[in-house]
């Protein structure tokens, strides 16, 4: 029997960066089988409805941490400014350098700056990451039978990690059919944990690999609209697409011990 332990290892070696759209289903390859968690959770209705959950519930929040960033912004551009020896309206890597050499007291400024609104935003950002925490660990409870009901349906007799594959066809991936399943018997879960709920270690590192997906998808937009010659598109605050974290949100900043 496929057991939790053995979900949670293949979660905890795979990749970071992959594509939540899994091909379609069709048969395995001779009874074996590769699953993602992570794609599972992030291409999940429920996760999905969550995060859009969190982005209304916690507005004020992203709202708040925008303001922080602006803040930041206006209070380090004229500390930047000083360390621009040319006036050429650039910071280059050589009068960083010079700055650091001379000790400069505004790279400490700077430095202590990015800190304390590093802090701010970590603070702003505890409550949603929590509850955004407590959906991810909601939906990999239902991982293990979902996963089983496909393993019986299709047949298999074995379920590998992704990255035990040096070569498999597409429709060794049965990600997307275990996602199918817990969309059918939980297309929504709760973003409010109990007051002494704690999550665990698995859930903290699957809400950074989803972030670093996020990251990766907005830098390749980014890229694609520069080289298309369009200005970028900025996500509206609190606005997520299905399987991204709320925009405007950063990584979290250790909303507990996990367990």
């Amino acid at each position: 029997m496929i057991t939790k332990k053995r979900i949670i290892a293949s979660l905890l070696a795979a990749p970071a960066a992959f594509a939540f759209a899994a091909p379609a289903m069709a048969q395995t390859a001779n009874g074996i089988a590769f699953a993602n968690p992570t794609s599972v959770v992030g291409s999940s209705k429920a996760f999905a409805a969550a995060n859009q959950q969190i982005s209304t519930t916690y507005k004020t929040s992203f709202d708040q941490m925008q303001q922080r960033r602006t803040a930041l912004d206006n209070e380090l551009k004229p500390l930047v400014a000083q360390l621009d020896t040319n006036k050429d309206g650039q910071v280059s890597d050589e009068e960083i350098k010079a700055a650091q050499t001379a000790k400069n007291p505004v790279i400490d400024k700077i430095n202590a700056a990015q800190t304390n609104a590093q802090n701010d935003i970590g603070k702003l950002s505890n409550p949603a990451a929590r509850a955004e925490l407590f959906a991810i660990e909601s939906i990999l409870r239902q991982y293990e039978a979902a996963q089983l009901r496909v393993v019986t349906a299709k047949k298999i007799a074995v379920v590998l990690s992704p990255e035990v594959f040096m070569y498999a066809p597409d429709s060794a991936d049965i990600s997307e059919a275990i996602t199918a399943e817990i969309d059918k018997t939980t297309p929504t879960v709760s973003i409010a944990p109990p007051a002494d709920w704690q999550p665990s270690r698995e859930t903290l590192q699957i809400q950074q690999q989803l972030v670093q997906i996020a990251q990766i998808r907005a830098y390749q937009a980014a890229a694609q609209q520069q080289q298309a010659g369009a200005p970028p598109a900025a996500p509206a605050a609190g606005k997520p697409a299905a399987g991204k974290p709320a925009a405007g949100k950063p990584a979290p900043a250790k909303p507990a011990e996990p367990r």
